[in-house]
């Protein structure tokens, strides 16, 4: 049941997101519909209403069909989750694809239409503005980046205690809050020098007003940004001080930091509301608007100028989100090797959940160690380092925490922690006994078969092996 609210709320704050960015009704604004630039009387033609009225219907029924297919979906979280992780990439797949053909099919129906109806744009509208005032104003804006190199030494800090270094260094999970805790805050100030970096946009002849309304955008983003990183390194702060003397970190500790590790996307997504509104009031009082007419360069949806020598340009449907020229030929790599770089992260993960589920568990004895063999991972254990071997009637009675591979209703496989046992590998079929434990120098193995026998007979085979041969006296 977890698992099923779990993604389909997170189906449902995708779709959120994808619906607020690309496919809200769009309304008239800076000379342009739809991202394309109009005259007024043309946005308010009958033909471009019924249009964009056709549009906005389309929109809300593609919407609504995938609300419901996501949430079906999720029903295959009571089965297997691969079988769901499949599905659901295939749905993602879909959504993403039809989402952009929805949006830039229309941007070009729409721009086939301008060009058909001799639609010059706004009045006094050019293909290209340069405004020197806002742009040598460009590196003053924001908030400096060098905060983040500040969060990122809090979060180093604690190492100066000699219980968290053994702790990072003997533990199989606290390296990874560490190293994720720097990685995120990095990945926040690279955001921050790219967007300080970016070309301002004119918006009118009136300098003044460009450079206010790019200070303003520069601000928030750095300010939100800058938030991010705070309240990523305070949650790893967190983690580390919840630590106890056994190296247990507890429940309601991850929980409050996962719930603190969301507060950057509040950050993110209410300084784009907040962004997009104080833009609108600024712009309002625009005497001298100054429209850019260049639709030629965005007609199939994406950005393709050989004249321009930026690689990454601000995207028309959603003005937070960056994109690649694609006239350039940095700009095709880049794109088709981020796609690439999706499609095999989604297949791989997907491949080795299927393998997790479907894959048996074996354990079998050579003459120098047992090897067991399972979807996620094998692992041998040489004979001299089992200290123990006993049949248990069900698994230990613990909170056990895991720290890689899989578990589900079906299988527990991998690396976990118990509060009690420590750490320990686990390749059980869920509520199948009796359980092999192998008691070993790094911790037990529990290890079982769907055939009790079976698990009783690799009991037998190991004892042979570890307990030493009668004597001929």
């Amino acid at each position: 049941m977890f698992m099923f609210l779990m993604f389909a709320l997170i189906d449902l704050v995708v779709i959120g997101i994808f619906y607020a960015v690309y496919g809200m009704k769009r309304k008239y604004s800076e000379g342009m519909l739809l991202g394309v630039h109009l005259p007024q009387s043309a946005a308010e033609s009958e033909e471009v209403t019924a249009f964009m009225a056709r549009y906005h219907r389309n929109t809300k029924i593609f919407y609504a069909v995938n609300v419901v297919i996501s949430t079906a979906i999720c029903g295959f979280c009571f089965w297997y989750i691969s079988v769901f992780m499949v599905v659901w990439s295939v749905w993602l797949l879909e959504f993403c694809i039809g989402a952009m053909v929805l949006l830039y099919g229309n941007h070009r129906k729409l721009y086939d239409m301008k060009v058909e109806k001799g639609w010059i744009g706004s009045s006094g509208s050019r293909i290209m503005a340069v405004d020197t005032k806002a742009a040598v104003q460009s590196g003053r804006m924001g908030l400096s980046p060098w905060w983040h190199l500040l969060f990122c030494l809090l979060i180093l800090m604690p190492c100066i205690d000699a219980d968290i270094r053994h702790y990072l260094m003997t533990s199989d999970d606290g390296w990874i809050f560490l190293v994720t805790g720097i990685l995120v805050s990095l990945t926040f100030g690279i955001l921050h020098i790219a967007i300080l970096r970016m070309r301002n946009k004119v918006y009118s002849e009136d300098s003044g007003l460009n450079v206010e309304v790019n200070r303003m955008q520069k601000n928030v983003w750095s300010w939100a940004l800058a938030g991010s990183s705070l309240f990523n390194a305070a949650a790893y702060l967190l983690v580390v001080s919840g630590i106890d003397g056994n190296g247990w970190i507890s429940t309601g500790v991850l929980v409050i930091y996962c719930i603190m590790e969301t507060i950057p996307g509040v950050f993110l997504i209410g300084g784009f509301f907040y962004m997009r509104s104080r833009k609108e009031k600024l712009l309002q009082k625009n005497e001298r608007p100054l429209y850019i007419d260049d639709d030629v360069y965005w007609k199939n949806g994406w950005y393709s100028n050989p004249n321009d020598k930026r690689l990454m340009v601000q995207d028309w449907a959603c003005s937070w989100n960056y994109t690649t020229n694609m006239a350039k030929p940095a700009g095709k790599i880049f794109m088709f090797l981020a796609i690439v770089f999706v499609a095999v992260c989604l297949v791989w993960g997907c491949v080795e959940m299927w393998k997790i589920d479907f894959v048996p568990i074996e354990l079998n004895t050579s003459d120098t160690q047992v090897e067991i063999t399972s979807g996620y991972s094998d692992y041998d254990i040489a004979y001299d380092d089992i200290t123990g071997v006993e049949l248990l009637d069900s698994l230990p009675d613990d909170d056990y925490r895991r720290i890689n591979g899989g578990a589900d209703q079906h299988k527990m496989m991998g690396r976990f922690k118990g509060e009690n046992t420590g750490r320990c590998r686990m390749y059980l079929y869920v509520g199948y006994t009796p359980v092999l434990e192998i008691m070993t120098e790094d911790g037990p193995v529990y290890v079982n078969s769907k055939d009790g026998q079976e698990t009783e007979e690799w009991m037998r085979e190991i004892m042979q092996q570890v307990q030493p041969a009668p004597s001929d006296d």
